[in-house]
């Protein structure tokens, strides 16, 4: 290694200057002994280099222990800079190559720790993205080892967290076409794309398998999609369609039949044209009924109309409810009464809707209640809200159906020919949990169904 220019020059100058001593001592020596001859030379030649000697091994000293304390302060610097310490710098000497290399470090640590930052803010933007994102993203290596997979991933596959990366996928996902579609991916080195079912959970996923061509390990991306909101928004409009098809079909058949039957004759029978007339008239109102049911729902569904919340007096409007269906319970030989606790508080809730909620809940309750039952109607407040009860003595309603009687066109099988649009309490259920509500039913068969809902109180 070349020894820096400075320190030639001071190690020039040192050795001139011991030189030049030791010549200086010579003379001196001679001088002081003209007669000695040979002799003394040889012996002041000694003495000079005795005295160079002496002058040489502490001057060396020095210079080495100069070089050296800048040399084991870059190299302690240089320890401490693998070990992630951007903050430790070298202290320069007063100059000299040693004050550069000690600047030198000192600006590569600055340069380091730059480039450290960046890439640690990079690598934790990728974090970020990665878990907030909603696809599912597992990079395979070509051994079958995770060495990435982001939160919805786990929970998409439903993988602790603690199995995520590092173990094998096919130990930690036993699903034979997803396993298929990586193995093809890597043995073909293009990409693949598939629908796969999963039954623990129950989803469906788009899986796209991306090789990494570039990669050393040569493994393999996987991307996943749900696709179980999709499937079940299609299952469900598909469902609703048929439904619609079948709750029209019925009385546009009646409707046609009576048509044809009036038609061919029956206009010159006057009591069976009145009834058929009668009849079709009632189908014509089921069929307009369900139409302003299933817009009434859709626009619901929609937020087409905004609910107009306002603190309201719950007990009046409850008997006011009440008193507007009293007519049509004494036709039906139903009692119906509201009991309802004088101090109700009052709650947030818009008007109009709230007075549909309960016009539903009392025709289904008067609907289903024979002759010489009891309808009541009831408030029980809680903390922080106030639950409303519509309680009836009918025939009750089996275990298997009360997970479904809040369904579009549900019904029960007793109810199959009560002339309603099996769409009362779907609309029931969007309004109450418009208002941030829950609403239930319990109930038990030969004894009586209770509809209950939530609504919260008034500031």
């Amino acid at each position: 290694m070349r020894m820096p220019r400075s320190l030639q020059w001071r190690v020039a100058w040192a050795y001139a200057a011991l030189i030049l001593a030791s010549l200086a001592a010579v003379g001196l020596f001679l001088a002081a002994r003209p007669q000695s001859g040979g002799l003394a030379l040889v012996v002041a030649a000694l003495l000079a280099g005795l005295v160079a000697a002496c002058l040489a091994l502490p001057l060396a000293a020095l210079l080495l222990r100069t070089s050296s304390r800048t040399l084991r302060s870059v190299i302690q610097g240089a320890r401490r800079l693998a070990a992630g310490d951007f903050t430790h710098r070298v202290e320069p000497p007063a100059a000299g190559e040693a004050r550069d290399v000690a600047e030198a470090f000192n600006q590569m640590t600055l340069a380091i720790r730059d480039v450290f930052h960046d890439l640690s803010g990079e690598r934790n933007t990728f974090s970020a993205v990665l878990d907030t994102m909603a696809d599912g993203v597992v990079l395979i290596q070509s051994e079958g080892l995770v060495t990435l997979m982001n939160r919805a991933a786990r929970e998409l596959l439903a993988i602790p967290p603690e199995h995520a990366v590092g173990s094998r996928f096919l130990e930690i996902l036993r699903d034979h076409e997803i396993q298929r579609l990586a193995s093809l991916c890597l043995e073909s080195g293009r990409r693949q794309r598939g629908d796969v079912e999963l039954l623990h959970p129950r989803r469906s996923l788009n899986v796209v398998a991306t090789p990494l061509l570039q990669d050393v390990s040569g493994g393999v991306l996987l991307m996943f999609h749900d696709l179980t909101q999709a499937r079940q928004v299609e299952t469900t409009r598909r469902e609703f369609v048929t439904n619609v098809s079948h709750e029209l079909r019925n009385p546009l058949a009646s409707v046609k039949a009576m048509v044809e039957t009036l038609e061919d004759g029956a206009l010159k029978e006057p009591v069976t044209a009145r009834d058929f007339l009668r009849r079709i008239n009632q189908d014509v109102d089921r069929m307009s009924a369900m139409v302003e049911d299933l817009l009434e729902l859709a626009r619901l569904e929609s937020g087409q109309k905004p609910l107009s919340l306002q603190p309201m007096n719950l007990r009046s409007l409850l008997v006011d409810v009440v008193e507007k269906q009293q007519a049509r319970a004494q036709a039906r030989g139903v009692a119906v009464e509201a009991a309802v606790p004088p101090d109700l508080p009052a709650v947030q809730a818009d008007p109009e809707k709230f007075h549909q909620v309960m016009v539903n809940l009392l025709d289904n309750a008067l609907k289903f209640t024979p002759r010489d039952g009891r309808v009541t109607v009831g408030a029980v407040v809680g903390d922080g809200a106030v639950e409303v009860q519509v309680s009836d003595t009918g025939p009750g309603i089996a275990p298997e159906h009360l997970s479904h009687v809040f369904e579009r066109f549900y019904k029960v099988d007793r109810a199959r020919h009560d002339g309603g649009t099996g769409l009362g309490l779907a609309i029931v259920k969007h309004i109450v949990e418009g208002h941030g509500g829950e609403v239930n039913v319990r109930s038990s068969e030969g004894v009586g169904s209770v509809f209950s809902f939530t609504l919260s109180r008034a500031e």
